[in-house]
């Protein structure tokens, strides 16, 4: 899926973590932000299809291949390889954890300055992060296999897992507006809590549950097979199906508001 959705995924899964925190607004916006940040953060290996890949990446490493080519290829650090792997969340976790450690003990001297008690004061945001991450995962395994076959999830193993082409890269416009509803839902569940008692973190946990069930049955029952492995010369057919695809499912008028939203962005979405 495009990197939007991966995105608001991740904020959604971080509404439900939040409403476990017991600490105020800040926490809990630190918490979504952190879990948004996670659902993004895969996607971190499309550099190479950056423009002056090849002329600083590849120049430092000294690599025999174009950034286009490692891209496409099965290397470790190719796209929906390590940075795809279960391995590869809990490592940027503890990553990114190890330095937020740092920049809040050593350069703000903030206390507790033990890393495990650092690290157990912020085990929520660690785990929206890495629930996140995990999510962005999921949600790559429907995509079209093209020349990986899937996402390498269980990395070090060789295995790709997914790529069954159930939905295309782009033009899920129902399921970011599910996913966009998942958030705004829980971010009022958690603002009505201050004011009437009631179990926000089953009814957060249910709004998630509801919505990520809604967009499994959205992805599995598209009426057409999106399925090709290398690469394919039915790309432009692909994309203008899966736009009319869209049509019929959010009818013209919400359809043309989601397509001038689209064409408005400097990503694929």
């Amino acid at each position: 899926m495009d990197i939007l959705i991966h995105s608001f995924s991740g904020l959604a899964v971080g509404t439900v973590v939040a409403s476990f925190s017991k600490r105020g607004w800040k926490d809990r916006a630190k918490i979504i932000a952190i879990s948004g940040f996670g659902g993004a953060l895969p996607d971190l290996d499309a550099i190479s299809l950056w423009s002056g890949f090849d002329s600083t990446f590849g120049t430092f490493f000294n690599l025999d291949h174009s950034g286009k080519g490692i891209y496409s290829a099965k290397f470790w650090y190719s796209h929906h390889a390590f940075l795809h792997s279960i391995a590869a969340a809990f490592f940027m976790a503890a990553l990114f954890g190890l330095f937020g450690w740092m920049v809040e003990t050593k350069i703000f001297k903030s206390k507790p300055n033990q890393l495990r008690s650092w690290g157990k004061r912020n085990r929520l945001t660690f785990l929206g992060f890495v629930l996140g991450y995990l999510l962005h995962l999921l949600e790559d395994m429907p995509t079209p296999a093209s020349t990986w076959g899937g996402v390498n999830l269980f990395w070090p193993s060789p295995a790709y897992v997914g790529g069954t082409g159930d939905i295309w890269w782009w033009n899920n416009y129902d399921i970011f507006l599910i996913v966009v509803g998942v958030i705004f839902a829980n971010l009022f569940l958690i603002l009505a809590r201050r004011f009437f008692h009631f179990r926000l973190r089953q009814l957060s946990l249910g709004v998630f549950i509801f919505g990520f069930s809604l967009a499994v049955y959205q992805i599995k029952t598209r009426p057409y097979d999106f399925a090709y492995s290398g690469h394919t010369t039915q790309y432009t057919e692909f994309e203008s199906k899966s736009k009319e695809i869209q049509k019929e499912i959010l009818g013209d008028k919400l359809y043309r508001v989601m397509e001038r939203f689209d064409r408005r962005l400097p990503v694929y979405f």
